[in-house]
């Protein structure tokens, strides 16, 4: 039992099934909880954990989404109690514990992507749910305010740090003889500059997403503005056809990896002898997936893509940077002649819903 002089947490229980809703709040208030209320749909959760502001959520994961109760559209609802923990936990800062009768592998997936502050497998006793309750209000307690401060600080300095070995190595790669040499460091600053602007985005917004089309336009252009070699030698034009979509953290870093190494590869082999051409760099979205593409109108892959993907060590880092986001890599030519990459990888909402 709680200390009676302590508050009485207030706890909102959601169950779209009435007689175990009913059977989970007895053990709350006789563990000295308080009952918040008790949400039947997934929608109902997040609506009555917005307006009630409880202490935390117990949540039961095979839910009907229950449609909005707020006037809108219904585009954004969550479909079960897996959607509505991610919202709760992203938009209110409330703790979530989440019961589920399923173990299996898709469905922990899914759970993790949500970071409930914990997963209780059904059937369960009283004494688990009850610690479970007590260690996420603790950590709640516990939480530095200051934290977002810090993180978007850290961001900064990692910033700061690849931007002046983005410099040192532009320096040495200007003093160097050796053509290989120098194509080598031209390359490593090309991947230590996409990671600077990477933690750029990251530090610049104080919001969960990161603005993609930002970041990837800014990318982009540094990137081509660095390395195309200036008219006369070559005539190389950048086009950028990009949606404002918003990347979750995790996604930044190899968004920014996949575009350097496509942008590098380009403006450094599709066009030789002066070539003129184009390079394109789109980055789209249907709700559900993103598509970030570099193609150009160059003279194309000097081989069959995948066998020379097991030499090129650029051709590795896009391989690389496609397994982090979760996503499938394509290596091929482009529509009218040239070549082009492209990734296609989920976005967070739409990925939990269609893991399970």
């Amino acid at each position: 039992m709680l200390e009676s002089s302590r508050p009485r947490p207030r706890i909102l229980v959601a169950d779209d099934e009435t007689i175990i809703a009913m059977q989970i709040g007895e053990l709350l208030e006789a563990e000295g909880f308080e009952l918040a209320g008790v949400a039947g749909t997934a929608c109902q959760a997040v609506d009555m954990a917005r307006s009630l502001r409880p202490d935390l959520v117990l949540m039961d994961i095979v839910m009907p989404g229950g449609g909005s109760l707020d006037g809108g559209d219904g585009l954004d609802d969550p479909v079960d109690g897996i959607d509505a923990c991610a919202t709760i936990q992203r938009d209110l800062h409330i703790p979530v514990v989440l019961l589920s009768a399923h173990g299996e592998e898709h469905v922990l997936r899914r759970a993790r992507r949500a970071l409930p502050s914990a997963y209780l497998l059904k059937p369960c006793q009283n004494t688990q749910i009850r610690a479970a309750i007590e260690v996420a209000l603790a950590l709640r307690a516990h939480t530095d305010p200051a934290a977002p401060f810090r993180l978007r600080e850290a961001h900064h300095r990692i910033k700061n740090s690849f931007s002046l070995l983005h410099s040192m190595l532009r320096f040495q790669e200007m003093q160097t003889a050796d053509p290989a040499a120098r194509h080598s460091l031209a390359d490593a600053g090309a991947r230590v500059l996409a990671l600077s602007k990477a933690h750029e985005a990251m530090g610049g917004s104080p919001e969960t997403f990161v603005d993609a089309k930002t970041h990837v336009e800014l990318l982009a252009r540094t990137l081509f503005e660095a390395q195309a070699p200036p008219p006369p030698q070559a005539a190389l034009s950048l086009e950028l056809s990009v949606e404002p979509l918003g990347l979750l953290p995790a996604q930044v870093v190899p968004c920014a990896i996949f575009l350097a190494e496509g942008l590098t590869n380009a403006i450094k082999h599709a066009f030789p002898d002066g070539r003129k051409g184009v390079i394109r760099v789109t980055l789209h979205g249907d709700g559900v997936e993103a598509e970030l593409s570099v193609a150009d109108d160059g003279v194309g892959f000097g081989g069959e893509p995948m066998e020379l993907g097991r030499h090129s060590f650029g051709l590795q880092c896009l391989r690389a940077a496609a397994e982090q986001l979760e996503g499938k890599e394509g290596i091929g030519g482009n529509a009218g002649g040239g070549a082009r990459v492209w990734v296609r990888f989920p976005l967070n909402a739409s990925y939990q819903s269609r893991s399970a």
